[in-house]
């Protein structure tokens, strides 16, 4: 990179002791720095993790509707997605979709048929209801998922049992047939 002094001492136009030429060469310093924050910020905005001015021209893309109460990183977050879903679901997918909430995830293919495995890290609060949401929506109809928190065990102090058994039912809809864990009570 050049130095703008020496370009506009060789020109004579700019002298070092000159008080209009220093504040010249402040107002050239300061549209450059302009300029190269503008380009810094424009590059932001063609990211859809980090858009903020555009991102209402990015929904209309990919046309997203945002709730009233969502902030600014719940809508780039719905645009990460609709862009993520097109296509296969893969194991990063759904990796990169988990580490949108702060979730370190770790999927497990084909613990059943159908069937995978998404297990989550260590969390303090457990709330996945979003991440759910967004892989039924991504995941192709033949396809189902479940979540396995890895950390857990041993990390809780007190664990208690319903006194009723729980039964989980799973519907395969390719072959139609039910498969069921726990205890039954008739």
């Amino acid at each position: 990179m050049f130095d703008l002094r020496y370009q506009l001492a060789d020109t004579g136009l700019y002298n070092l002791g000159d008080p209009v030429s220093s504040g010249e060469l402040r107002a050239y310093e300061r549209q450059l720095n302009d300029l190269l924050a503008w380009q810094q910020q424009m590059k932001r905005e063609m990211a859809l993790d980090t858009t903020e001015l555009l991102i209402q021209r990015w929904e209309k893309i990919y046309k997203t509707s945002p709730e009233p109460s969502d902030s600014i990183r719940d809508r780039q977050i719905k645009l990460l997605n609709k862009r993520r879903a097109k296509g296969v679901l893969t194991p990063s997918k759904v990796i990169a979709f988990a580490a949108d909430f702060n979730y370190q995830a770790k999927v497990i293919k084909q613990v059943r048929p159908f069937r995978y495995r998404v297990d989550l890290g260590y969390v303090d609060t457990l709330d996945i209801a979003k991440l759910d949401e967004i892989l039924i929506n991504s995941e192709p109809g033949h396809q189902a998922h479940e979540f396995g928190i890895e950390q857990l065990v041993g990390r809780v102090e007190h664990l208690t049992t319903p006194s009723e058994p729980l039964v989980y039912v799973s519907k395969y809809l390719i072959c139609n047939t039910f498969e069921a864990g726990g205890e039954w009570t008739l």
